[in-house]
């Protein structure tokens, strides 16, 4: 036991920590609905491709997939209007739900310049889904906020989406998310 806490302040703790991620929950999949999402400053939201099999450029895991199942999903609550992808099979294979069910077509990008690419995305409208890879999705949110600190995620990491909200002056914030905190599942 922590020194000077008690079992239930431990058990209250743990009780508040879940009511603040369900607000947060609550509160990002409210603003999705929002008229905001349809504003002229974009909301982006940055991905990291789905789980892939081993190889060069790998399609998606069976996991893989269900991921990009449920990215598809949560893009249509949010009202995404326009999709980016790198030119690998896995990225694309994490666009193609979102894609198919808003009926849209993924667009390229091209992930050498990502300084360019930050500044086109500031100028679109409604909401923005990009797809990329642990090493190019967190420059990229650099790049659109300026800033350049955490926290990011890793190699390991295939839970987590950036939400990129942009004001009218062109100025980013960042939230890291994870598909879990949203409760979304295919059930």
């Amino acid at each position: 036991m922590a020194a000077g806490f008690e079992e239930g302040d431990l058990k209250m703790a743990r009780l508040l920590g879940k009511v603040l991620s369900a607000v947060i929950c609550l509160t990002f999949l409210a603003s999705c609905a929002s008229p905001n999402a349809l504003s002229q400053s974009p909301t982006i939201f940055l991905v990291r491709h789905a789980e892939k099999q081993p190889g060069d450029d790998p399609l998606l895991t069976a996991e893989g997939e269900l991921r990009a199942e449920r990215l598809g999903q949560l893009m249509v609550e949010a009202g995404v209007s326009t999709i980016y992808s790198t030119q690998t099979r896995r990225t694309e294979a994490t666009a193609a739900p979102a894609a198919d069910a808003l009926g849209l077509e993924v667009l390229s990008y091209d992930a050498i310049d990502m300084t360019a690419f930050a500044e086109q995305l500031k100028t679109l409208s409604g909401s923005v889904l990009v797809v990329g890879h642990s090493n190019t999705t967190p420059v990229l949110a650099a790049l659109l906020t300026g800033r350049d600190e955490g926290p990011w995620f890793d190699e390991a990491d295939y839970e987590s989406l950036f939400r990129i909200e942009v004001n009218g002056a062109g100025e980013a914030v960042a939230y890291l998310l994870s598909y879990d905190s949203l409760a979304l599942s295919l059930d």
